[in-house]
C-alpha cells in the first residue's frame, strides 16, 4: 500500500470537509465549494469532462478512486479527476508559490441514487489573500472550469 497516496487522499478529503463547513457558515464571501448536477451517469459524465477539459486547454492527469486512495473495496460511485492548464499554473506559481495548494485542479464526482454531482473548489477564493497578481488568473481558471462543467453536463 502506498502511504503517500493514502496521506494525499486523506488531506484532500479532510480539506473538503473543512471547506464545506466553512462555506456553509459564510454568506458574504463566494462559496468555497461549487456543486453542479450532471444529467448523465458516472461513466458518461467522466467521458464528457475529459473531452471538455481538452476543449478548454486543460490536460487530464488522472482519475482516482477510493480504492486508489484508501484501499479496500472499489466504489463505482466516487471519482476524483485531476487536471491542469500548465501555462496558467506556471504563471500562478511565478506570482505566488502558495498557489500550489490548489494544484492540480480537481473535480470530485459522487453518484447517489442514480444522480451524479460534480464538486470543485472555487478558484475565486484565492483572491484577496495578499497577491493581486493572481486575480486575473483566478478569473481565467474560474471561467474555464465553468465552461468545462457546462459543456460536460449538456
Amino acid at each position: 500500500m502506498n502511504h503517500r497516496r493514502i496521506y494525499s487522499f486523506a488531506v484532500i478529503v479532510f480539506a473538503g470537509f473543512i471547506l464545506l463547513a466553512t462555506g456553509i457558515a459564510s454568506t458574504s464571501k463566494p462559496p468555497m465549494l461549487i456543486s453542479v448536477d450532471s444529467p448523465h451517469g458516472m461513466r458518461k459524465t467522466i467521458q464528457n469532462i475529459k473531452q471538455a477539459l481538452v476543449n478548454n486547454n486543460f490536460r487530464f492527469l488522472r482519475e482516482q478512486t477510493l480504492k486508489d486512495g484508501l484501499g479496500g473495496a472499489e466504489d463505482p460511485h466516487f471519482r476524483v479527476l485531476y487536471f491542469c492548464n500548465f501555462a496558467v499554473a506556471h504563471k500562478a506559481i511565478q506570482f505566488d508559490k502558495r498557489i500550489g495548494f490548489m494544484l492540480p485542479c480537481r473535480l470530485t464526482l459522487i453518484e447517489k441514487a442514480g444522480k451524479v454531482s460534480i464538486y470543485y473548489l472555487n478558484p475565486q477564493l484565492v483572491k484577496g489573500h495578499g497577491n493581486n497578481k493572481l486575480n486575473g488568473l483566478c478569473d481565467q481558471i474560474s471561467t474555464a472550469m465553468k465552461s468545462v462543467i457546462e459543456e460536460a453536463t449538456l
